[in-house]
């Protein structure tokens, strides 16, 4: 929780073993990662949330509460009773408890199975990739300095093990987070759980 905005994150309590054919075994735990804020700093926002139970980084997938339209926000300069605003509410609960089940649902954890594994499968620029990141304004300089020592002590208890590929570049952003402050953190989730986006998944 931050002053303007708060997140919740929860797991299933069952780990999932994933080989991988460049990086070993990644030990999984699916959940999902909710968050909203009062004060107009993001919109109430649901997201797969993946842990590694190994080293505990964190990381999220796209937002999947976009893909869903819940009508306008309701404007402030007009009286409204209060049966609309419990119902639109209730709207918005509604909707939450539909999208937990999906992402709890085996077949949505298979599939982050088989993205980790095609990632796992794509072998990349670790240096270039950092650079990239950079030039985008997703990392400062600082950021990249840090995930580059990471990448070059490959400590599995890091995640970091194996090839260069896109996975291990996911688990280097993503043990960065763990030493900076919260609300930082999860935008490196969130930039982390982006580059999976470059995996085509078919089921």
């Amino acid at each position: 929780m931050t002053d303007t905005k708060v997140w919740t994150e929860t797991i299933l309590p069952q780990p999932i073993n994933i080989p991988t054919k460049n990086n070993g075994n990644v030990m999984l735990f699916a959940g999902a990662r909710f968050s909203t804020s009062d004060f107009g700093n993001g919109s109430v926002d649901m997201r797969a949330f993946l842990l590694n139970g190994v080293c505990l980084n964190g990381m999220v997938r796209e937002s999947i509460m976009k893909q869903v339209h819940l009508g306008s926000k309701l404007p402030d300069n007009i009286s409204l009773s209060q049966q609309t605003y419990e119902l639109d509410t209730q709207t918005t609960l509604s909707a939450v408890r539909d999208l937990t089940k999906g992402l709890f649902s085996p077949e949505n954890i298979k599939m982050k199975a088989i993205e980790i594994q095609g990632a796992s499968n794509i072998e990349v620029d670790l240096d270039k990739e950092l650079k990239d990141l950079v030039k985008k304004g997703s990392l400062l300089k600082s950021d990249s300095e840090k995930v580059e020592k990471i990448l070059m002590n490959n400590n599995p208890e890091d995640g970091v093990q194996g090839g260069g590929t896109l996975w291990k570049l996911t688990q280097a952003l993503t043990a960065h987070a763990r030493d900076i402050e919260p609300a930082r953190a999860r935008e490196i989730h969130e930039i982390s759980g982006t580059l999976l986006n470059r995996v085509k998944v078919s089921l």
